[in-house]
């Protein structure tokens, strides 16, 4: 019998089968699994791409010629129901490729792109966005802008609270937006922010050489898109109280928190911890101690809910200690524990405090010996490594931008990437 996933499944798992009558903390997996893609490229729904690449005088050279065979590359990858638009920007934006299907013209364009003054980010992206807006919705397009910046924005609006809400507005048409941030000078924060609200990727390159993979692996995440804007929430009943989410994200006022693109054979998790009440009453065998309500919009544009509860036997306080734990549990806590540790890193070195930046690191690190060894652990051993290098070294422009992007994606179960580019799987 064929026991694969056609429809996603939200689960919780629980670190042990059961909690102790009189109270204990628990840590606790919220996952909604996805089925896996059909293989046959015709179930899949077109793409339309807005590659905004930076031209500005920082670009030029290597970094400019690398972006731009990125593109080439990713033109080539794309199929005649696919569409692509092409901008570059300076001091100001230029189109250089109409929406259009991908064909050798494009790439023949966008080998034509020369380097030019300053950095107007915001423009750049607005003429990606305008590229996009005029698909039909009905076209079924899965519609992505890519930007690619080495810069600080320079030229028209450039703060977080500027750009954001119109990247978030575009998100809302369906239109999301992963940002490349490539050397040591462009504005982390600004690049964080505007892929939060577009529902996008966030990658930091050190230099151009993983362009293209990087690029390739934006591809394959919207041929993978099973839906857009995952949003989790979680309520507890009497037995229990929220004491903890373990991932580096915060719920909105209404409770929710924000996960992004769903991908088919991807299984999006949030990390919790409970804080579980006495129950002295010996008629009571079964304590409910959590609802999770997980919504999304399909490839339709539908609203698609689901609803999950724990629900737990009570035992002894003698014997709970006893109960085994579930080490996928623990591994997963403790990776997203050492992406928190990452964001604090990051707030020591913006208050120039190095020595607990090295301590947030080293703490990362040293928890990861309390789980069984893992590829995932394996890989996230790593990295810490090699930030402690970076810090070592007073690297920490770039340790900065490196940790807010793997911290960024680690919270939402992607694909975490080393100062290189290169990605765990």
């Amino acid at each position: 019998m064929d026991t694969r996933l056609t429809t996603p499944v939200l689960r919780t798992r629980p670190e042990k089968a059961a909690v102790s009558r009189d109270g204990c903390q628990l840590d606790v997996l919220v996952q909604l699994e996805t089925p896996p893609l059909p293989a046959t490229a015709e179930e899949r729904r077109p793409v339309a791409i807005a590659l905004v690449i930076d031209r500005s005088g920082s670009m030029a050279g290597g970094k400019l010629k690398a972006a731009c065979a990125a593109a080439q590359q990713l033109v080539r990858q794309l199929t005649a129901a696919d569409r692509v638009a092409v901008i570059s920007f300076d001091h100001r934006a230029r189109t250089e490729v109409p929406l259009t299907t991908p064909d050798a013209s494009v790439i023949e364009r966008i080998g034509r792109i020369r380097s030019g003054g300053q950095t107007a980010l915001f423009d750049g992206w607005c003429e990606g966005l305008a590229a996009l807006q005029g698909l039909p919705e009905a076209a079924g397009f899965q519609k992505r802008v890519l930007l690619l910046t080495d810069g600080q924005a320079n030229v028209g609006p450039r703060r977080c609270s500027e750009v954001a809400p119109w990247v978030g507005q575009a998100r809302e048409l369906a239109i999301s937006t992963s940002c490349i941030g490539l050397g040591e000078n462009y504005e982390e924060r600004l690049l964080t922010a505007m892929a939060e609200a577009g529902d996008g990727n966030l990658v930091h390159l050190t230099s151009p050489g993983q362009l293209e993979a990087v690029f390739a692996a934006e591809l394959e995440g919207m041929n993978l898109c099973l839906g857009r804007e995952l949003e989790l929430r979680f309520i507890t009943d009497g037995g229990s109280a929220l004491r903890r989410i373990h991932n580096p994200l915060e719920p909105d006022g209404a409770g929710w928190i924000r996960l992004g693109t769903l991908q088919a054979g991807e299984t999006p998790t949030l990390a919790l911890r409970l804080q579980v009440e006495p129950c002295l009453d010996s008629a009571v065998q079964l304590s409910d101690l959590l609802r999770v309500e997980a919504r999304w919009h399909d490839r339709d544009g539908e609203r698609q809910h689901l609803e999950a509860v724990l629900r737990l036997p009570l035992v002894d306080d003698s014997s709970w200690p006893e109960l085994p734990v579930d080490e996928e549990v623990r591994r997963q806590v403790l990776l997203q524990q050492a992406a928190r540790q990452r964001q604090q890193a990051m707030a020591s070195i913006d208050r120039g405090d190095v020595q607990a930046t090295t301590a947030s690191v080293q703490l990362a690190l040293s928890s990861l010996e309390q789980v069984k060894g893992s590829g995932e652990v394996q890989q996230e051993q790593q990295l810490l490594g090699e930030l402690l290098e970076l810090i070592s070294g007073e690297k920490l422009a770039i340790a900065r931008k490196v940790m807010g992007t793997q911290a960024y994606m680690r919270a939402r179960g992607r694909k975490v990437r080393d100062q290189e580019g290169r990605s765990d799987g």
